[in-house]
């Protein structure tokens, strides 16, 4: 029976098993994705999709979004003819997300027990398959890359095709084509030198469809280059994430960024940081090295190091230096697979270096099986992490939908809404270890325009139901992340401040800035709605408070009084 298993379970042959994990997969993003309420990110997305020109959205907002506009031009057709927003959004994601996984099940050459587990990875299924970004369609990319890679000197369009499309739908997708590019170009040219030819690369059909790429790429770039206005948190407040503590420690992060893609959980949802302790760093540190060195023997073994390091290098120098957040750790995930994938369709099996076959065969009974389970955590941690987000998700309803029910039972959106914009500490003092003091001493840049919550709320309404948010252009619904200057704030505070004070108020803000005489004693809370985020084990909550004037509390009648801290 044992060897009848080990036979099925690492076997290539494709067949019902794929099939039916399939299936199971379908079945499983469709059931998470129902009880999904989407986050600002997804919102933001749908909202531009909807009420941004196509002018803005293909030469305007990349500047400011950072990433190329494909995913918006895909949603606008469902958004702009008034297509369910949830619905529409889910199931443009699933799709491309589900073609990825079934390319992956039906052309990987992995065993089928990898083939069955690794669509569940939690990036995979739940970052990008129930959240929708355009996550789904850079995997779907990476996966018709490695499909095409084996065959890429023959056939090289398809190859260079599916590199295009990484390219079209996230700054990363560049990063990652242009690597896998240099690799090749200096196959190439080995190659022809070795053989004595090297002016036949100018006459190289590879070579030309590289230069036609790059300049699809270069195009991209110009699109996306930032704004000189462009608002980033960390440019705008000098609170700086834990890791930053020890500056000199700062390049080591290629290390647990490797292993915090399939296996270790060293970083958390507050960001890019951890324990500020400079022993436990160096602990992470440490695993997180022996995890790369065993990764890159292994690829030194079969001939595919290049490969993995240039692109991984060129992706880990944007996300430390340029821009990283956490969920683009499924990036790496798919890079990894891509890796292992023509590694193993290229040389059919994996060759260990002798010094892991060494270790192996001296292992005997439970510890030989206890080594064998170790080498599938990769497969098996990331699959609990879908679990546990899954349940996560279904369990707790988000404050979006919640907030959104309560205003439109109440009707609330007939009177004048004020939601709370992007408060920014423009000067903290810090400690050496990291810790904020002098909280008295916070002084606030003004983000007007920065306003979250009425872009997630927004998305439920047909029209913008916050009087303050896009003031000058009110029919957007989305929000542009560009900086002003405090003498901007202070005007469209002036603007909002000639509308009159608000009825209600979504989240605590500092209304004082716009009514220097109001009395926030003048409103009560009355909703309070959870706010999480939900990365592997991690649901981390906070709240969301509804405020109306006691004029309106006392003309509703409806209304019941919460605890909460006051307005401002």
């Amino acid at each position: 029976m044992k060897e009848k298993f080990k036979s099925w379970a690492f076997s290539k042959e494709h067949g019902k098993c794929d099939v039916i994990t399939l299936i199971i997969y379908l079945l499983g993003v469709c059931t998470v994705s129902f009880f999904h309420e989407p986050w600002f990110d997804e919102a933001q997305a749908w909202a531009i999709a909807k009420t941004a020109s196509y002018k803005e959205i293909l030469f305007t907002l990349p500047h400011y979004e950072g990433h190329p506009p494909l995913w918006h031009l895909i949603l606008s057709p469902f958004a702009k003819l008034g297509a369910p927003y949830e619905l529409s959004l889910a199931i443009v994601n699933i799709f491309f997300i589900t073609l990825a996984v079934a390319i992956l099940l039906f052309r990987s050459p992995f065993p089928k027990i990898i083939r069955c587990l690794l669509p569940f990875n939690f990036f995979l299924f739940y970052q990008y398959g129930v959240i929708s970004r355009p996550y789904c369609i850079l995997v779907l990319a990476v996966f018709l890359a490695a499909v095409t890679y084996k065959n890429r000197n023959e056939r090289p369009l398809k190859y260079i095709l599916s590199l295009a499309l990484m390219c079209m739908i996230h700054s990363y997708g560049i990063l990652i084509a242009g690597g896998l590019c240099i690799v090749w170009l200096i196959e190439i040219f080995t190659d022809k030198i070795k053989a004595g030819a090297f002016k036949q690369v100018f006459s190289d059909k590879r070579c030309w469809l590289m230069f036609g790429l790059l300049i699809l790429a270069l195009s991209i770039i110009a699109e996306i280059m930032p704004a000189d206005d462009i608002y980033l948190s960390v440019s705008t407040t000098s609170n700086k994430s834990a890791i930053t503590s020890h500056w000199y420690l700062t390049p080591l992060l290629v290390l647990p960024l490797f292993s915090d893609s399939f296996l270790t959980s060293f970083f958390d949802d507050s960001q890019v940081g951890f324990a500020t302790e400079l022993s436990v760093q160096l602990v992470v540190f440490i695993i997180s090295a022996a995890i790369m060195i065993l990764f890159i023997s292994i690829l030194y073994k079969n001939g595919k190091l290049l490969t993995f390091i240039i692109p991984y290098v060129i992706l880990n120098i944007f996300s430390l230096h340029v821009y990283f957040a956490l969920h683009h750790l499924g990036v790496f995930v798919a890079f990894l697979i891509f890796i292992i994938w023509i590694l193993v369709d290229t040389s059919d099996k994996i060759q260990l270096p002798k010094y892991l076959t060494n270790i192996y065969s001296t292992l005997k009974g439970g510890v030989k099986t206890a080594v064998t389970i170790i080498a599938f955590l990769p497969l098996i941690i990331p699959f609990s992490w879908s679990v546990v987000s899954s349940y996560y998700d279904i369990k707790s309803p988000y404050w979006i939908i919640e907030a959104v029910d309560f205003i439109k039972e109440n009707g609330l959106d007939d009177y004048k809404i004020m939601g709370a914009w992007a408060q920014i500490e423009k000067q903290l003092k810090i400690g050496a270890n990291g810790m904020i003091y002098d909280k008295a001493d916070y002084e606030w840049y003004d983000y007007p325009n920065l306003q979250g919550f009425a872009v997630a709320i927004d998305t439920y309404f047909d029209h913008n139901i916050f009087y303050n948010f896009n003031i000058d252009d009110h029919s957007k619904t989305f929000q542009y992340f560009r900086k002003n200057t405090q003498e901007e704030a202070t005007d469209q505070l002036e603007k909002w401040k000639a509308v009159g004070k608000p009825d209600v108020v979504v989240g605590r803000c500092e209304i004082t800035k716009v009514f220097p005489d109001i009395d926030v004693n003048d409103y009560v809370a009355v909703k309070s709605v959870e706010f999480y985020k939900i990365y592997k084990y991690i649901k981390a909550d906070q709240h969301v408070t509804i405020y109306v004037s006691k004029d309106l509390f006392n003309k509703l009648g409806t209304l019941t009084e919460v605890p909460a801290r006051k307005l401002y």
